[in-house]
């Protein structure tokens, strides 16, 4: 690799890493919370445990919930798909579990099924029916409903299951919550109905809320999604912390998802309300309310973040994965990806394919940039005497400086140029490959089980490495670095012995880059590198016949 094309990549990854760190997570503007009356500030919002099913005192409970005519003993109902196996309660109609069994916790064998429904002390549950009435904002969280469902039901291919929670409170609401489970979806359908003295009730809807710590892995963080009025937004937690704005408008999807998984409402009928998002009791809440309506009715997505899934249920919902601004270039990169794994049956495999391609692609334009640069290189003891010989005259200097270029063929923007092109392909292979969900828990060979993860061969006893959680050898990284030196040693040499053992030191530093990002990424780089030392073989071959021209 040539100085200027790794002074470039070196300066694309940092630019990246800089927008990812400060850009994204410091520099963004929260947004400013509305006034007081559009605040969804409520005796309901006291705190985590007046939500929780079960959970909180009586007075809690009775200042925020809606209280039934009867005290019912809560009992589970369990629901078995193909996909997965999810738990409700009676109390409050809430979903306690929700196992996805095609996904597991981590990539350790034995792993659990994939838990959607966070267990944080305490937190609230989701599904949860929101109403407010006479100024007052209410939910279900205590409130015990009755259901003629047995204790376990299964869903089969074209048999749904259907199951109606009914409860009546104090003050003369009759509730309803119904909801329908489907063996081949991530996706289940919730309706909900209040009738009896509706009287003062001004808006009914749903609410989810969820822990916002961060996963294990490479910046997997869960954060608030939504499209309102066609209009994607993301709200993380220090954002909300300072107060989010509502959005209203019609709904497309809301809830939370992190770098994998996405658990929102899809509203049906109404679709168009308002969407509201606070944090409090370390865990952030979303809800979606619509005015003047006493029947609702919803879809709940609780799955994978990938793509053929997400466009099943609903087109939209693959804006959910977050590919930054040149998602034009990373989305199709990534289905390429996919179909290169139908070839090899390994991820490992379609990554390098995926470079072959990329390289094959980018080569035309590669090859006539680093022509560009090595004849600039060969040439510079010539621009030197040039300049010795004219430094007194800057128009003779710069006329016989382009007069030099024509003849050897030379464009001195030639090198930087291909480069400066291939900078969005650049970032969008890491956008590609930092979102994939194909890529969690994707094996490759003997010790990389995860290309998600960074990459470790794990040593028994062996302290972890400074800044990393690797208690062991990062193979891939350590062959980076080398074939990285062994492309730098390739290339031409600069004319400055300082400069030169620079640039000697830098496929170390950009290699160190690498420690901490997902294994998938540094095996891109890595196919890059072998590919780039056989070009560089071909082009210094080349140009051992080459000869400046001089006169």
């Amino acid at each position: 690799m040539d100085s200027r094309t790794l002074i470039v990549v070196l300066l694309s990854i940092g630019l990246i890493f800089a927008y990812q760190e400060l850009v994204l997570k410091r520099l963004y503007p929260p947004h400013k919370q509305v006034e007081q009356a559009q605040s969804i500030a409520s005796p309901e919002g006291a705190g985590p445990q007046s939500d929780a099913a079960g959970g909180g005192s009586s007075a809690q409970i009775a200042a925020n919930s809606m209280i039934g005519a009867a005290n019912l003993a809560p009992r589970t109902i369990e629901i078995d798909t193909h996909l997965y196996q999810a738990v409700l309660t009676t109390r409050g109609g809430r979903l306690l579990s929700l196992r996805l069994k095609d996904f597991r916790e981590t990539a350790a064998p034995g792993s659990p099924w994939y838990e959607m429904v966070p267990t944080a002390p305490g937190g609230k549950l989701p599904l949860g029916l929101v109403v407010n009435r006479a100024g007052t904002t209410l939910t279900d969280s205590a409130l015990d409903y009755a259901t003629d469902a047995p204790a376990r039901l299964d869903a089969t291919a074209g048999h749904p299951v259907t199951i109606t929670f009914r409860a009546k409170t104090h003050d003369g609401l009759a509730v309803e919550k119904s909801l329908i489970f489907r063996d081949d979806s991530y996706a289940f359908d919730l309706d909900a109905a209040i009738t009896g003295e509706t009287t003062g009730l001004t808006q009914t809807g749903f609410g989810i809320s969820q822990p916002l710590t961060k996963h294990a892995g490479y910046a997997d963080i869960p954060e608030l999604q939504a499209e309102v009025q066609g209009k994607t937004l993301t709200e993380r937690e220090k954002a909300l912390e300072k107060g989010a704005a509502p959005a209203s408008g019609q709904i497309t999807y809301a809830g939370f998802g992190d770098r994998y998984f996405l658990s929102v409402y899809l509203p049906i009928a109404p679709n168009s309300g308002t969407l509201q998002m606070s944090y409090g009791g370390d865990e952030a809440q979303a809800r979606i309310l619509f005015d003047r309506t006493a029947k609702i009715s919803t879809a709940v997505y609780m799955g994978p973040k990938k793509l053929e899934i997400l466009e099943q249920v609903n087109p939209s919902l693959s804006k959910a994965i977050d590919f930054g601004y040149l998602g034009i270039i990373a989305l199709p990169l990534l289905r390429t990806l996919k179909l290169f794994y139908y070839v090899g049956h390994n991820y490992g495999i379609a990554i390098i394919l995926l470079t072959l391609v990329v390289r094959a692609l980018t080569l035309p334009m590669s090859i006539k940039g680093q022509r560009s640069m090595m004849r600039m290189q060969r040439l510079q003891p010539q621009v030197e005497r040039i300049r010795e010989k004219f430094k007194d005259d800057q128009e003779r200097l710069n006329r016989e400086m382009v007069d030099l270029y024509k003849r050897n063929h030379v464009n001195p923007l030639g090198g930087c140029l291909p480069m400066v092109i291939q900078l969005p392909i650049l970032y969008g292979l890491y956008e590609a490959f930092l979102n994939a969900f194909e890529l969690r828990q994707a094996p490759f060979i003997g010790w990389i089980r995860d290309l998600s993860a960074p990459d470790c061969l794990t040593i028994p006893g062996m302290p972890a490495l400074p800044w990393t959680a690797c208690h062991g050898i990062p193979v891939l990284v350590i062959l980076l670095a080398i074939t990285s030196l062994s492309q730098q040693w390739l290339s031409p040499k600069q004319p400055d012995p300082n400069q030169q053992k620079m640039m000697m030191y830098m496929p170390v530093a950009f290699s160190l880059i690498f420690i901490n990002l997902p294994a998938g990424l540094t095996l891109y780089y890595l196919s890059s590198n072998v590919l780039g030392i056989l070009q560089q073989v071909f082009l210094n071959y080349e140009f051992k016949q080459y000869t400046p021209a001089t006169t």
